[in-house]
């Protein structure tokens, strides 16, 4: 049984789809199996994948319902490492064999993205993304910030996930940030492998540009949830009163939800960071964050 299941849901997606599948069929490691669920197209997209012959090869039709078929996804994956794709992306030939090469080396590692080049049809984009490096320290506290693990890019244990029964929640597109959040709260660890193994196409289809607003309203819904966490470790009245006065002053329009979390990460550092701070000061340990007292 292989290793690796490579999931990539898609729905409509004829345009890019062959390039993505071919990219996937490529990889210097090759004994994996590709699942592909297709999220209720109706255009020439499972034409496309029915044309490939190459026996890693499994499609899943469903009725459109994308957040319930990637769950299917993860439960019909019979590896042990489970990578993302999505069905517009382009994977770095040698990304399955180092991704493999780095959670076997470090068994603790629960989710492993990677960096990517963002590239787009119009020739006019050729940036990088290069969020994170390396072992994601408090990233409870990180994913407060933003989220720095893209989501196609990832190879996840999928014997984590079972354990503590995670599976994708309905957070329409944030529902990849969601999932991380819950992993880092069970105790998983995230990390970066810092190279450009995916190719991030930026197109006028994708989600972030369709569903900007949505994405972003999630983001912040994500991220209060986010900070009531870090809140209900620290247990301060102090500190939910002023948060209470700041979500007033946002109503307000005299603060912005931006500034809101900025204002709480730059406390929350402080308090996470004992070397920054006199050698007297109280430290206490919850759920496996080393925090100062606050007084």
């Amino acid at each position: 049984m292989p290793e690796i299941t490579v999931l990539m849901p898609v729905r409509n997606g004829e345009r890019y789809i062959k390039e993505s599948i071919d990219s996937v069929l490529n990889q210097t490691l090759t004994d994996f199996e590709f699942l592909i669920i297709d999220d209720g197209s109706t255009d020439r997209t499972v034409e496309i994948i029915q044309g490939y012959t190459d026996k890693r090869i499994r499609l899943v039709r469903k009725e459109h319902q994308f957040i319930q078929n990637l769950n299917e996804g993860l439960e019909l994956a019979s590896g042990s490492y489970i990578a993302r794709m999505d069905a517009d992306d382009i994977m770095h030939t040698e990304r399955l064999r180092i991704q493999l090469k780095r959670m076997k080396k470090n068994p603790d590692i629960t989710v492993c993205g990677t960096w990517a080049k963002i590239f787009s049809d119009k020739g006019n984009e050729r940036n990088v993304s290069h969020l994170g490096y390396g072992i994601i320290h408090e990233p409870v506290l990180e994913l407060l910030k933003y989220n720095m693990l893209l989501h196609p890019s990832v190879m996840i244990k999928k014997e984590f996930l079972l354990n503590h029964h995670i599976e994708y929640q309905n957070y329409p597109c944030v529902e990849d940030y969601k999932l991380w959040f819950d992993i880092a709260k069970a105790g998983g660890i995230l990390f970066v492998e810092p190279q450009e193994l995916l190719m991030f196409r930026r197109s006028d289809t994708q989600v972030t540009v369709t569903k900007k607003k949505e994405m972003s309203l999630g983001s912040i819904r994500l991220r209060k949830e986010i900070l009531l966490y870090l809140l209900s470790i620290y247990n301060n009245k102090t500190l939910n009163s002023l948060l209470s006065d700041f979500e007033n002053l946002e109503k307000n329009k005299w603060m912005s939800n931006e500034d809101i979390f900025r204002f709480f990460v730059n406390l929350f550092n402080r308090t996470l960071n004992p070397q920054l701070h006199s050698r007297s000061a109280t430290y206490i340990k919850r759920n496996g964050l080393l925090i100062r007292k606050i007084t």
